[in-house]
């Protein structure tokens, strides 16, 4: 999908959202989640093109593709909890939401460690400390 219908499923959920939200708040809620996920869903099926120009602008510049996937993995740590935080507020529920967006965070600490580990490497390599 490109933007213009990804803005045109946005705004008819909109629409199907505040219509239903004065008859019934659950159906309500299950379709802005289900409009989110299929945007979601059509962003991230896009991001394997993505994926792939990266991997081949690297290769030519000879930087290391592990590099390229921690920083994708960030991103859609990044993205994905973003969605949830969005549904969970919208939810009512604030202290899941912050919850979550902990969470978030320390996966990409954690997705980033070895990342962290070549660095050190590196500057214990070039200072002659042993690594």
């Amino acid at each position: 999908m490109n933007i213009v219908s990804l803005c045109a499923v946005a705004v008819l959920t909109s629409i199907l959202v505040l219509s239903l939200r004065r008859h019934n708040a659950e159906i309500s809620f299950l379709s802005a989640a289900a409009g989110c996920v299929l945007i979601l869903i059509s962003v991230l099926v896009n991001m394997s093109s993505l994926y792939d120009t990266l991997r081949d602008i690297l290769s030519a510049s000879g930087i290391k593709l592990s590099y390229i996937t921690i920083l994708l993995k960030a991103l859609g740590i990044c993205f994905l909890t973003e969605f949830a935080c969005d549904m969970c507020i919208d939810a009512g529920q604030r202290a899941l939401a912050g919850n979550i967006s902990l969470a978030g965070r320390l996966m990409i600490v954690l997705s980033a460690i070895p990342l962290y580990k070549e660095i050190i490497d590196t500057v214990l390599s070039l200072t002659g400390g042993s690594g």
